[in-house]
């Protein structure tokens, strides 16, 4: 039995990484700032210290007895970002983990990251990209982009860090305040379901089920090495854009709301609806994401399975209309 320290808790990853480390018998100490909904985690057994991740001397605190860390606390793009905001939690925010995880000898940091900054536009599967010559600069990538390089400096000094790089997550939690946050897809979602909206800017989505997520980040705690990333993605025929996700849960849900894509330009209208993050990944260069095979690193080396984006579906339809979010 270990005692795995988790930032981002509360969140749609972080409560599932909790909730599956307890099952399997770890004991888990939740980082918590003051007045989170942390009830649900606290049922489940999780431990919580109350703090912030732009506090270092709490996240020392909290972190100190643990084994290792898993790391998900981050400010995720949206349509208003302050770039000393994103800097103090993406950024610094890692810093902090990985200096208490130092500090305490733990034997290894996971830390969730973003692929938007690779440029997958070559050969090499997206574990080996390079970055990006022209990644977003927007608040969210640049200081996501600042975290992942220092997690691999950490990493080349001898600590013992690895990454993982989501796509777009969706599906039930057990927070459900944060399982549905402004930011996350599930958001968009339930706005599709509920038909409030009909447009969305249009690039690839690798849909993950947030399950999956959480899965694929023990597994990296467990088996991963350190200095290699990580790509939990859902499966590559899944790949579409958001609106086609969106009409394709409705479908599901037998709603007959509908979403129609809109391409990416300089339209300030466009950018203050969808948010400079959004605008950023459909205007870059990054591959097709659906070309990725599925006998792909991440699933050699840590036998990683994503979940068919249909099931996952089924299954979000489901836990809304439980909550009375949809009929």
């Amino acid at each position: 039995m270990s005692r795995i320290f988790v930032t981002g808790a509360t969140g749609l990853t972080g409560s599932h990484v909790c909730a599956q480390l307890l099952e399997r018998g770890d004991q888990v100490r939740a980082l918590a700032r003051p007045g989170a909904e942390t009830a649900p985690l606290a049922a489940m057994g999780v431990e919580l210290a109350e703090g912030d991740i732009t506090n270092p001397e709490s996240v020392r605190k909290a972190a100190e007895g643990c084994e290792a860390s898993i790391h998900c606390a981050a400010l995720l793009g949206g349509s208003s970002q302050d770039l000393a905001d994103f800097e103090a939690v993406n950024f610094r925010g890692t810093c902090h983990v990985l200096d208490a995880a130092k500090l305490h000898g733990m034997r290894r940091v996971v830390v969730l990251s973003t692929g938007t900054f690779f440029d997958t536009t070559g050969d090499e599967p997206t574990e080996e990209a390079p970055i990006s010559d022209q990644p977003g600069d927007d608040p969210y990538s640049v200081t996501k982009l600042a975290a992942f390089r220092e997690a691999q400096t950490r990493a080349a000094a001898g600590e013992d860090v690895v990454t993982c790089h989501p796509g777009a997550i969706y599906g039930p939690g057990p927070v459900p305040k944060r399982a549905l946050a402004r930011t996350s897809f599930n958001r968009v979602l339930l706005a599709a379901l509920q038909g409030k909206i009909t447009r969305y800017i249009a690039f690839p989505v690798t849909w993950v089920f947030a399950d999956d997520v959480a899965r694929g980040s023990i597994a990296a705690l467990d088996h991963g090495v350190s200095g290699e990333r990580y790509v939990l993605e859902g499966r590559p025929e899944d790949v579409s854009s958001t609106a086609q996700g969106c009409n394709r849960i409705c479908e599901i849900a037998g709603l007959p709301h509908r979403v129609e894509d809109v391409t990416a330009s300089d339209d300030p209208a466009l950018l203050a609806e969808f948010g400079p993050t959004l605008v950023a990944i459909a205007r870059s260069e990054r591959g097709d994401p659906s070309r990725r095979s599925g006998d792909n690193p991440t699933h050699r080396r840590l036998g990683y399975e994503p979940t068919a984006m249909d099931v996952g579906f089924v299954a979000l339809v489901e836990w809304l209309r439980e909550l009375g979010r949809i009929d």
